[in-house]
């Protein structure tokens, strides 16, 4: 009886720690993301350093940490780190080079040689595997599309997925890298009705899944089932057209803020689309991804024209922000 007691009061222990250091990984690269917003680098630069304390760094964190610390803070050390974790991670590099100073050539060297020598440590079987998985899923989404294969496909594939975590475990970027073909798995079984919550939440909490991803994926299940959104990252919410940003705001803000607080998230709605401008008017860093959509120039006129109406009548459900021409 005393070695299981033993036993779990280890498990909660494990347990407990892994979240607290996913709160204050969260909680810092909040942080170093907002002080970008504010154009104090050096100090994003710092909270980059103490939230990678915390977890094995993200490959989007650690993409923006290198930015950071290659253009704007001339920190070239940390970056050849960072560097060398995407690596690992198979997460290209090659982008740098434009980044670096000319006058800072020797650095140009130095990236060089790492690309050439650090070696992957992600799991080649089972990126082989998610790779035989998105080939079946994308044979019936081309061409004449077979609905009821479709969702075959998806089923089969939503149960693999399954069995992928009982077998490796957690799929998380150490294992997999910053892999396109899961999220492209994960996003079409969003979209064909299958709960993220019960495949990727626990991993968010212990802080193998990233997040931010985890937030739309769910907020798009909830669209395709006709509920209303809980994280403010429904892809119709914030949205780009051209050079113009359009962003809706949720219904229950202080809702939205206490549900992103369940699952860890230490960032606020207005402290994410706060983000969302800085990363539209400069487009340096990649804090979220990027919802594109077509619109003629008389839509966007008229659209841009309904929203100033309602700012006149003291109506503010939607904004928008016109990207400044450099």
């Amino acid at each position: 009886m005393k070695n299981v007691l033993t036993f779990f009061f280890i498990f909660f222990y494990l347990c407990s720690f892994a979240q607290n250091g996913c709160k204050k990984y969260n909680k810092y690269i909040n942080l170093a993301e907002l002080a970008i917003c504010d154009f104090e680098y050096d100090r994003a630069s710092k909270y980059y350093e103490k939230a990678f304390q915390y977890q094995n760094p993200f490959c989007n964190d650690l993409f923006n940490a290198t930015i950071l610390n290659v253009k704007f803070t001339k920190k070239y050390n940390l970056a050849l780190q960072y560097s060398r974790q995407l690596l690992q991670k198979d997460f290209e590099i090659g982008w740098i080079y434009r980044l670096i100073d000319t006058k800072d050539s020797l650095w140009t060297f130095k990236f060089k040689i790492l690309e050439d020598t650090v070696k992957s440590l992600t799991n080649k079987n089972l990126k082989l595997i998610l790779e035989e998985m998105i080939e079946e899923d994308q044979k019936w989404r081309h061409g004449e599309m077979d609905i009821c294969k479709i969702m075959d496909v998806d089923n089969k594939n939503f149960l693999k997925i399954f069995s992928l975590k009982k077998e490796f475990g957690s799929l998380n970027e150490n294992k997999i890298g910053c892999n396109s073909n899961y999220k492209t798995l994960l996003i079409h079984f969003a979209k064909n009705l299958y709960s993220p919550r019960e495949l990727l939440l626990s991993s968010v909490i212990d802080g193998d899944f990233f997040i931010k991803d985890y937030i739309q994926l769910f907020d798009l299940y909830l669209d395709m089932i006709g509920e209303p959104t809980i994280y403010g990252r429904s892809w119709g919410q914030i949205y780009s057209v051209k050079n113009v940003l359009i962003i809706n705001y949720p219904n229950d803000i202080e809702r939205v803020n206490n549900e992103r607080k369940k699952i860890l998230l230490d960032e606020t709605w207005y402290e994410y689309v706060k983000k969302i401008k800085y990363q539209f008017q400069f487009n340096n860093f990649q804090f979220y991804s990027k919802v594109e959509r077509l619109m003629s120039e008389d839509d966007i006129n008229s659209l841009i024209k309904e929203i100033d109406e309602e700012h006149q009548k003291g109506i503010y459900i939607r904004e928008y922000i016109i990207r400044e021409k450099k």
